[in-house]
């Protein structure tokens, strides 16, 4: 499979088929952004769109299904901010400095990768250039480092699981 656009049609129909609802609007909103990565083999999207590289798990919350798609679709078809994720993963690793946005701190609160204090505290201060303290750098600096990480090893797991699969996959990038 190569090039090809998105196909909506085939993208809603395998979303429905691991949904409880089979109203595409009631379905779309069971699900949730579970994980993002990269993965530069020639993998294909729910909606057959061959290569994706940037990888984006998703999971029902109502039954617990889960699934690998593009960012693309993710973006287009389910409105889940996952680009908003992939472009602060990418600043982290240009400059470990930059701040983590909303989103990103929303999901990896979700994970563990920081606490709910954590999270809340760096959002009141996360758009601030110069009026940091040395104690809110360090915190700031602390939970910049630990995302990486955490994104490095979850990336590993998930295509180790895939290739266990059957799933072609190549190594994992160390961030998007």
């Amino acid at each position: 499979m190569s090039g090809g656009g998105h196909n909506e049609i085939k993208f809603k129909a395998a979303i429905l088929g691991l949904s409880l609802s089979s109203d595409w609007d009631e379905a779309k909103a069971e699900w949730d952004l579970h994980f993002i990565y990269v993965d530069s083999s020639d993998r294909a999207c729910e909606c057959e769109h061959s290569p994706i590289h940037q990888i984006c798990v998703i999971k029902n919350r109502k039954n617990s299904a889960m699934t690998e798609v593009g960012n693309v679709c993710v973006r287009r078809f389910l409105r889940l901010l996952s680009n908003r994720i992939f472009s602060v993963l990418k600043r982290l690793q240009a400059d470990i400095q930059k701040s983590l946005n909303p989103v990103s701190l929303d999901l990896f609160r979700d994970r563990g990768v920081i606490s709910y204090a954590e999270a809340n505290e760096y959002k009141e201060y996360w758009r601030k250039r110069t009026t940091l303290t040395d104690d809110q750098q360090r915190r700031n600096l602390d939970i910049n480092q630990r995302v990486p990480n955490y994104f490095v090893k979850e990336a590993a797991a998930l295509i180790a699981k895939a290739r266990l699969a059957g799933i072609k996959i190549s190594s994992p990038q160390q961030l998007p």
